[in-house]
This record gives C-alpha cells, structure tokens and sequence, in this order.
C-alpha cells in the first residue's frame, strides 16, 4: 500500500532535492568533474538500499502504480515503460533501490565488460547547462565481469516486479588486444544468468572501435555468437537486445537491424549518446561544450525521436523498440510510444539534472502519464498500439 502524499509536500521534496542534495551531490570539484557528483550519488543510494526499512519507506513514497501502465515488451510483463538507462548504474549497485523503490519499470545496468577497465582519463563527464545536456566519455569503466556476477548472484532468486537488463561491451583492453568480438561474447554468456535480457553495447563513440562494430560483417560474427551462447541447445535463456548509435546512416541501420533481428534480437535500442557535428553546433554557449564526448540530454530529443520513427516504420510490430534519448517527462515519453513507436522508454540524463532532479521523477512522469492516457480514452498500453508510428497530440498539453 502506498503512502498518499499530498502534493505540497512532494513539491517540499523536491525543493530539496534541488536546492539541498543536488548542490550537496555538485560541491567541490564536483563542478568541474560531475563523475564525482555522480559517485557521490551511488554512495547515497546505496546506503539506502542496504536499509530494508529505508527501502520499504522509499517504495511507499515514490512508487507510482496503475494498471493503465502494465506494459508487454519483448514478452516481459511489466509494471510500467519507463525505463532507467545503463550507465546509470555501471558498477551495478543500486539497481534494486532504482527499480523497487523509485518505481522505474525497466533497470538496465553496466555497461559490464569481460576485463576490468578503469576508462579513459578523468575529468570524463561535463554539464551543459544551459543546453540542458551531458557530454560523457566514460569509456567503459567497471569492475569486468566476475564482481558484476559477485554483485548480480545475491540477487538472482529476488522476485522483483521490474525488469533487469545487463549492458555488455568488449572495453579497450580487448580491441588493443584484438579480442574485441570474443570477449563480447564471453561476456553474454557469463552474464546470461543474471537478470531478464542482454543489451549489447556496439554503439558508444567514448572506446575506440566500438562503433565499427556496427559494421555489417563485424555485426555479423558478433550477434551469430550472442546468439549461440545466449540459445544453447536452442532454447533462448536471456532477451537479446542490441543498441545502436544515433550517428548511423538510416540505410547502415537497417542492414543491422535486419542481421540483429536474423540472429535473434527479441528488440532494439535507438538513442544512444551522438557525436554529431550537427547537433554539438546547436549546443549553447556552456562552458564545457567543446570538451570531447558524447552528448546526451535535450541536444538529443528530436534526433532520437525521428531515428525511432523510422526504424519503427521499418520494424513494424514484430520487433519492440527500446527508445532514448532527451526524455525528461510525460510527454516526451507520449511521443516515443506514439511517434517514436517505442514499447519502453529510457531515461538518464534528466534523472540527474538539476532542474528535474527528484526522487519524485519516476512517479511524476508515470502519473502524468497515465492521466494522459485516461484523457485520450485509452484502456491499456496496448492501445499504443494503433497510436505507434503516429503524431498524436499529448492531451495534457497546456
């Protein structure tokens, strides 16, 4: 049973999520460094989610449920789309306070790669706030896979109502290598028995030679020996999930999508960070915008949207799409499961921006929502399904 919580105190929680723990979470050198803030944050979360009376209180607080929302994607029943994307939580340690009591119906996780790796040089992630944005260029830092596993195996008999999608990568270590290829792969198969899908990173522009595999041949071994380790014996054991970068060319994303797809893929993911020339040009005036990355936020909505569009009215129904990309409320979410014809929706960078920071965020987008759809008359997620593909005006507009 959730706590009814009037909405003056909400706003309360969220003036001081703004004006006390996100200037808390950015002091020092946190303001040139926001991967410090960003720890900073981890270490709070995690000592919360330790606390069994802590997590029980949270979930009561900031949980939003309606059946309007269930959601089916890629066969996974769940309790809502929103989704938190991966590399939130790449170290994977505070996926369960993330889902189970902030109320986010998808958690990815990771990205995890075979081999520890420490990432490129700090300071590595920068805000851009007056374009409402981040440029990050992480590089896969993580602890490889053997402490994801030491970290996901306490957790593998929990009944959760969430999903929990772990992100693979091969890091810079296996490309200087030249392993690149089979230590993605050997990192599915030591992942596949953790959580409810595999994500495969071949999208992020932060490790050298990451994006290449994209390339159709390359893509063609990789997701051919995903999918032999995630379908032994072929019964498939794990979703297979694949996400793509947003600076593709439409005709590269089709032939991928199609070699995903011929390999199994149960869904895509469209919106990962850009480093387009284009969108870094329309950037504000911030301080730290010529600094080298990917950019995430608000630069990357419309982009995002319409790469999701196509890909849907290339898709069709038969594949989900896993949309980000700029999302930071109800209505950017209406419009990727409408336009964007998305079944899931993720978020990051507005989850820790200040202007929309607050535990509250799930629960007001989710709440948002759903009222949106009762005011379209709509029954269920699955009347999106004639809405896909299609501007629809967002009903609680103005």
């Amino acid at each position: 049973m959730s706590l009814e919580i009037p909405q003056f105190a909400r706003t309360g929680i969220d003036i001081a999520a703004r004006r006390i723990v996100h200037p808390y979470l950015t002091r020092g050198e946190a303001q040139t460094d926001r991967e410090v803030a960003h720890t900073r944050a981890l270490d709070l979360m995690e000592a919360m989610q330790k606390n069994p009376d802590v997590m029980r209180l949270l979930k009561e607080m900031f949980v939003f449920e309606d059946p309007i929302l269930q959601t089916e994607f890629a066969g996974l029943s769940l309790p809502n789309p929103l989704s938190i994307e991966a590399g939130f939580d790449k170290t994977i340690r505070v996926h369960r306070l993330l889902g189970e009591a902030l109320g986010f119906g998808v958690v990815k996780v990771g990205t995890v790669t075979k081999i520890p790796y420490e990432g490129n040089p700090q300071p590595r992630i920068f805000d851009l706030p007056l374009s409402d944005g981040l440029i990050n260029r992480m590089g896969f830092p993580g602890d490889g896979t053997n402490e994801a596993e030491s970290r996901l195996r306490e957790d593998n008999s929990r009944k959760r109502k969430n999903a929990l999608i772990i992100s693979v990568a091969a890091s810079r270590i296996s490309f200087d290598r030249g392993h690149q290829v089979t230590d993605f792969i050997d990192a599915a198969l030591q992942m596949r028995k953790y959580g409810d899908g595999i994500e495969g990173n071949v999208s992020s522009p932060n490790t050298r030679g990451v994006t290449g595999l994209q390339q159709t041949e390359v893509f063609q071994d990789l997701s051919a020996g995903v999918r032999e380790v995630l379908t032994p014996n072929g019964t498939k054991v794990k979703l297979i999930i694949y996400k793509y970068s947003p600076d593709l060319d439409q005709d590269t994303r089709e032939k991928v999508a199609t070699i995903a797809i011929d390999n199994g893929a149960d869904a895509l993911t469209y919106g990962n960070i850009t480093t387009d020339p284009q969108i870094r040009a329309g950037l504000a005036n911030d301080t730290h915008r010529e600094e080298m990355g990917g950019i995430s936020g608000r630069p990357l909505k419309e982009r995002a949207l319409e790469i999701s569009h196509n890909m849907y009215s290339y898709l069709g129904e038969g594949t989900p799409i896993s949309f980000a990309g700029g999302i930071a409320n109800a209505e950017d979410v209406w419009n990727a499961l409408t336009y964007g014809g998305a079944r899931i929706v993720g978020v990051y960078s507005a989850f820790v921006r200040p202007n929309t920071f607050t535990p509250n965020f799930a629960f007001y987008v989710l709440r948002d929502l759903a009222k949106a759809m009762r005011m379209a008359r709509m029954s269920s997620m699955q009347d999106f399904k004639d809405l896909r593909g299609k501007k629809v005006p967002y009903p609680l507009k103005g």
